[in-house]
C-alpha cells in the first residue's frame, strides 16, 4: 500500500502532518488547506521503498503529481 503524508507549515512555523492512503486524499486534503489561506507551504510526501529498518520521504514533484 503506498504511504503518503500531507505536511502544512503554518505561518507561525507550527507544522501539521496528515497521513492518507491515496493520491487523491493527499491531493484533495492539499487543496483544501492552500484554500484556507492558514499555511504558507503545503507539501506531498511519499514514503519510499527502502531495504532496512530505516524510512525515506521524499516530496512529490508537480509534474509526477500530474501524470499519477
Amino acid at each position: 500500500m503506498r504511504r503518503l503524508a500531507v505536511v502544512a507549515t503554518t505561518r507561525g512555523a507550527l507544522v501539521n502532518r496528515f497521513s492518507k492512503d491515496s493520491l487523491v486524499e493527499a491531493r484533495n486534503l492539499q487543496d483544501f488547506l492552500e484554500q484556507t489561506g492558514e499555511y504558507s507551504k503545503v507539501t506531498i510526501y511519499e514514503l519510499q521503498k527502502t531495504l532496512g529498518p530505516l524510512q525515506q520521504w521524499a516530496e512529490l514533484e508537480e509534474s509526477l503529481r500530474q501524470l499519477k
